[in-house]
This record gives structure tokens, sequence and C-alpha cells, in this order.
């Protein structure tokens, strides 16, 4: 597990920040199944994982708000907050219900981002490619 540790560590901290976006959405979408999966088991001590999986989910999300820039994209920087903002909502609302059919809608938008941000990712990296081919 320590091998796996030390690779993960050296990916997280080696990758450029568009790469981070999308690592950290991958493991919101993990927390999120993960914390459905603790709700939907019924036991008493499954609580307590899936309150820190959703903890986690909204310290990631509050990261990425806290991360946008509005000088770059006013627009996309409005609608990302606004969307930000509602599943944070979301998950403070999860959290004090336990229903684990509340979190769909937070997986489905959180997969929903992932896949913007993977698509966004690829087109800037065709861009260089034909870029370094031209250059």
């Amino acid at each position: 597990m320590k091998r796996f540790s030390a690779y993960r560590d050296h990916q997280v901290f080696n990758a450029p920040n568009e790469q981070l976006v999308v690592m950290l959405f991958e493991t919101a979408i993990h927390r999120l199944q993960r914390a459905k999966d603790g709700m939907v088991s019924g036991h008493s001590g499954a609580r307590v994982a899936w309150c820190e999986d959703l903890g986690r989910v909204r310290a990631i999300y509050i990261e990425m708000m806290n991360a946008l820039d509005p000088a770059v994209a006013p627009e996309l920087t409005r609608s990302l907050a606004l969307t930000y903002s509602w599943v944070i909502g979301r998950l403070s609302d999860v959290g004090r219900g336990g229903n684990p059919d509340d979190v769909d809608g937070i997986l489905r938008v959180t997969n929903t981002l992932l896949d913007a941000f993977r698509q966004a990712n690829d087109a800037q990296s065709a861009e260089q490619e034909a870029a370094a081919e031209a250059g």
C-alpha cells in the first residue's frame, strides 16, 4: 500500500493543474459512491465513514470554488460557482438526511463536470501537439 501511496503522491505533485482538477473530480465520484454504498448498507458504524466521505467531497468543491478566477473567464466562473455552491448545499442536505437517493443528483453533476474537464484537457493537449508539430 505504501508503494501505491508514494506513486499517487508523485502523480499529484507532478501533475499540471488541469490534470489535478480531473483527479479531484475522480476522487469526488469515488467518495460519493462509497458514501452512497455506506448509506444503503444501513449499518450504524457506516455513518461515520460516509459522513467523512461527504466531508471530503465538500472540501474538494470548496477548493474548486476557491480556485476559480473570474479574470480568466467571467461567465464560466459564474456558472461554475453556482454549480459548486449547489453541490456544497446538497452535500450538507445529504449529510443531515442520510438518503442515498439524494447522492444521485450530486453524482450526475460531478460526472458531467469530470467529462467536461476531460474534454477540455484533451482539446488543450491536441492544440499543444498541433502547435509543436507546426513549430
